[in-house]
């Protein structure tokens, strides 16, 4: 694909080439920063085009054997964010934005109800009936189309959700989790947000760890964090129940530009002795429009006869481990 930049849409596009490419090139580290860095701000487009000057500059200045037509594309994507953003010099850190090695993400120190807006995920869940199904769905010829420029990543992924012995974080509707991948551990806090037709909204927010152990401190800038704290006290995070999965997963460009992450789920959730299969399909906004993904999951639901999953994997794992009896 071409490599010019010449608006916002490929700035998105060239992020996702240069992660395939990083990846390619056994510089996992650098990828894997990328695209902590820039999938944290995606629901905001100003700051998605923040984080990815942030996350450019961040390449430019560790990753010095590029080609020339991605080092040239890697210049013109931090000169044309910067301008777009209005700042006085390239090379700045946006504002607000801490380092992707300390957080795995753009901060924003804000008010609560800022923050709720700014860090949300906004995806469509559908169920698979099975995993050769799943494996069509990646090669339909629509999906070929709109990904066309970018290549299947699979990872396998370990999360273990935590709550306190008094499960306080259940009760007040909060999901705690780490998740393991590539020896890299990721917390998140997330809401439990609300879910029609299988599209839920909710909140998220994202910090990676040194070390496989539950602490709210990395979430101690944002509201969310201090409130937690507060709420949990002396208690202590003990895990509740996991999931294990591997994913399989293609960014899309849609024809407005719309950045939408397709996901193909296919694991266990594991609550004690008890299982549950885990396959489906998640249609992820990272920036753009949510009518684009309400769309591309109708034409989905349509060719394979899909039917929406309300349930988080959160809310499953907690009805397999008792502690939920319906739906939240």
């Amino acid at each position: 694909m071409s490599l010019a930049i010449a608006n916002q849409s490929d700035v998105f596009k060239f992020a996702l080439v240069l992660y395939d490419y990083l990846m390619q090139k056994g510089q996992t580290k650098e990828a894997h920063d990328l695209s902590l860095l820039v999938d944290s701000c995606y629901s905001n487009d100003g700051y998605a085009l923040k984080a990815h000057l942030q996350a450019f500059i961040q390449i430019q200045e560790k990753v010095q054997a590029l080609p020339f037509a991605y080092q040239h594309a890697l210049e013109e994507a931090i000169t044309y964010i910067a301008q777009e953003l209005k700042v006085g010099k390239a090379k700045e850190v946006p504002k607000g934005c801490g380092a992707v090695a300390d957080t795995g993400e753009c901060r924003e120190n804000t008010a609560t109800a800022q923050e709720f807006q700014e860090f949300q995920e906004i995806e469509l869940k559908l169920k698979v009936p099975n995993p050769q199904l799943g494996e069509m769905i990646l090669q339909d010829p629509l999906i070929k189309e709109l990904s066309r420029d970018f290549q299947l990543r699979v990872r396998e992924y370990e999360t273990t959700y935590y709550d306190t012995p008094s499960h306080l974080l259940i009760n007040h509707q909060v999901c705690y989790r780490i998740r393991n991948f590539a020896g890299m551990y990721i917390a998140a806090i997330k809401g439990f947000g609300s879910s029609r037709k299988g599209l839920s909204i909710r909140s998220e927010w994202n910090r990676q760890l040194p070390e496989n152990a539950p602490t709210l401190e990395p979430f101690l800038d944002l509201a969310i964090g201090r409130e937690l704290e507060s709420l949990i006290k002396d208690e202590e995070l003990l895990p509740i129940f996991c999931t294990r999965f591997k994913r399989s997963t293609l960014d899309l460009i849609g024809q407005d530009g719309s950045r939408i992450e397709l996901a193909l789920d296919i694991g266990e959730i594991v609550a004690g002795s008890r299982r549950e299969s885990i396959c489906e399909l998640e249609l992820e906004l990272k920036s753009g429009q949510v009518e684009d993904v309400v769309r591309l999951g109708e034409a989905l639901s349509e060719a394979y006869r899909l039917t929406p999953e309300e349930r988080s994997k959160y809310q499953r794992g907690l009805m397999l481990a008792g502690l939920m009896s319906s739906e939240i």
